[in-house]
């Protein structure tokens, strides 16, 4: 199904994002609207984790396409992903932090099962972070991929917001882990200008709207698989 959408502003690029069904997803009302017990904590965090950790790699594999003007885009990201230069407070560990904290043991937190959603997540996404020469529909591969990371950055914002809200009953919203709130609000800016770089510079707007929508439709999947970890732990 192809779907002609039109970029040409970083206004744009956002309300294209914000205005995917994506955006308005169950999931977020869910999150801001009921209390969480911890079985719910577990597999949603556990999902969380799993989704977080393949897009970190890709995100490697995605500085390696880009050209050299345009790897400060995403280095800078990379680098807050894996902690600043301190692997111990990488995101991953911020993550199983707040699950501890919440009463999630490590055997219940690695026990949890991964939903089908997240896992087709996973596979739709790594199709547009790491698009094949013979999958990527003929589009520049490196501005696919600056879309796909756009996709994932203004909608990284609005899920931290809403499990911030989750977490208030734990006494835990203010956890290191949703300094998120800033950090992709800068890593949003960061990769609107990634997009709009490969627009302006390389003539690629098909490209950037291709990553940018995949995405955008692979994290209905993701959403799915956290709203389904939520509601068969409700009780």
């Amino acid at each position: 199904m192809n779907i002609e959408v039109k970029v040409s502003s970083s206004n744009q690029i956002k309300d294209l994002a914000l205005n995917h069904a994506c955006a308005t997803h169950p999931l977020f009302s869910y999150l801001q609207h009921n209390t969480l017990n911890v079985c719910q904590v577990a597999a949603m965090l556990r999902n969380y984790d799993a989704h977080a950790a393949v897009l970190r790699r890709l995100l490697l594999k995605a500085a390696t396409l880009m050209p050299e003007a345009a790897v400060g885009y995403v280095l800078e990201n990379v680098r807050n992903e894996y902690g600043n230069g301190d692997y111990s407070k990488a995101h991953q560990w911020q993550l199983t932090n707040l699950a501890s904290l919440a009463g999630v043991g490590d055997d219940q937190f690695n026990n949890t099962k991964i939903e089908a959603g997240t896992k087709k997540f996973i596979q739709q996404a790594t199709k547009y972070y790491d698009p094949r020469p013979a999958s990527s529909a003929g589009f520049m591969r490196a501005a696919v991929s600056a879309g796909a990371i756009t996709a994932t950055e203004i909608l990284a914002l609005e899920e931290f917001k809403a499990l911030q809200v989750a977490f208030r009953p734990f006494n835990l919203e203010h956890h290191i882990w949703f300094d998120h709130i800033n950090v992709e609000a800068e890593h949003t800016n960061e990769s609107i200008q990634l997009a709009e770089y490969f627009i302006e510079k390389h003539n690629a707007r098909k490209a950037v709207e291709h990553g940018l929508y995949g995405v955008l439709e692979a994290n209905m999947s993701l959403y799915d698989g956290l709203l389904n970890a939520l509601t068969k732990n409700s009780t």
